[in-house]
């Protein structure tokens, strides 16, 4: 630590609280108390050089002006992955001096503009959208004081006609291992089309208040009890008749946990089993 405040450089402190099995000297409060410090949380928030003596509060917390300066706009997305229901959208990367922290995605008419999605990289997913209907949309760049950017070129794509068409049809197989405390999801989506699925989007909500703990082989998002995982590059083509296969971590809420009542891929109803 007085090397790091030697040198100018930050460091990490972290296990907070919760060890066991030998190694509860790690964590820096008893019993996840803020009052009540580990010998080892004293040191690191309290001690020389430690976190109370060298740390310092970004201008963009203190109120006193701070970052006032916009991101520059990012680039027109482009459009790929269209269904009757769905898109991904991907665009260039906005700059900022102080670092982008989301883009906001809308859509663009001609009476004007509504928001659409929140997302931290330069993609996003769209669901729920309508057939055979043309879109516009265009994106802002944020940064952590909350300055947007200009906007971003319009993409515009017309989603593809609806109908029974096979090509769209699936099936998630959900498969639950419960370790207690936390509970490991397996699901494979299956593409029961005739055609490849090229970029997915997997919606279903926990049937209780389960919460997300991680994500493999997808990434994937919540908000309340809905869960959104989009693929991975390795994960991004669902061949016809074939499937893909991803993994994930939750927390465990007894009688609550088991398999969701409903799954959409690309916004199209899946069967199960």
């Amino acid at each position: 630590m007085a090397t790091s405040q030697r040198l100018g450089v930050g460091y990490l402190g972290w296990s907070w609280s919760g060890n066991g099995g030998g190694v509860e000297y790690l964590d820096m409060a008893t019993g996840f108390d803020a009052t009540k410090l580990t010998t080892w949380g004293k040191r690191l928030i309290d001690g020389a050089n430690g976190i109370r003596a060298t740390s310092k509060e970004s201008p963009v917390y203190g109120g006193g002006g701070g970052d006032t300066q916009a991101p520059t706009a990012p680039g027109t997305p482009a459009a790929s992955a269209i269904t009757s229901t769905g898109a991904r959208l991907t665009w260039a990367a906005a700059t900022d001096d102080t670092g982008v922290t989301a883009y906001d995605v809308v859509r663009v008419t001609a009476a004007g503009e509504s928001a659409v999605t929140t997302v931290a990289g330069t993609s996003a997913d769209l669901t729920g959208l309508t057939p055979p209907t043309q879109y516009g949309f265009a994106v802002y760049a944020r940064d952590a004081a909350g300055n947007r950017s200009p906007r971003s070129g319009t993409a515009t794509l017309t989603t593809a006609g609806g109908g029974t068409d096979p090509a769209g049809a699936c099936s998630v197989r959900y498969v639950l291992s419960d370790w207690g405390s936390s509970f490991n999801g397996d699901v494979t989506v299956r593409n029961t089309g005739t055609t490849a699925v090229d970029g997915w989007a997997l919606d279903f909500a926990f049937p209780g208040p389960q919460q997300l703990n991680s994500v493999w082989n997808a990434k994937g998002t919540q908000s309340g009890r809905n869960v959104h995982a989009t693929d991975e590059a390795w994960t991004r083509t669902i061949p016809a008749r074939g499937s893909v296969t991803f993994g994930f971590n939750a927390s465990s809420v007894p009688g609550t946990n088991g398999v969701p009542a409903a799954f959409t891929l690309n916004g199209a109803s899946c069967s199960t089993g």
